[in-house]
């Protein structure tokens, strides 16, 4: 029997086509709001994943944690929790 997309976990959601550029756009908007430097180091460990054994990938999140823990995003995440208020990564907030 074969798997559809959605089934393997390569889709969230389906959207009718009308809803398609509007969904896009929102999703691009959540994205953009995270710090960067979060979502590259998100995408390296993924990268990583599949090539590796369990203890090595937990390993290198750890390691990847620690470095990011230190950075002025997280320093802009904490203050913001903090201070009551959403943060702000955009990159000139954060100098």
């Amino acid at each position: 029997m074969r798997r559809g997309r959605a089934e393997l976990g390569l889709v969230t959601r389906v959207v009718p086509d009308s809803e398609l550029l509007p969904t896009a756009t929102a999703t691009a908007q959540k994205l953009a709001a995270k710090p960067a430097g979060a979502l590259r180091a998100h995408k390296r460990l993924l990268r990583r994943a599949p090539v590796g054994e369990l203890s090595a990938a937990i390993a290198a999140e750890n390691q990847e944690f620690g470095l990011r823990l230190g950075s002025v995003e997280a320093k802009e995440a904490f203050a913001a929790f903090l201070e009551k208020r959403p943060p702000n990564f955009t990159p000139t907030a954060a100098k």
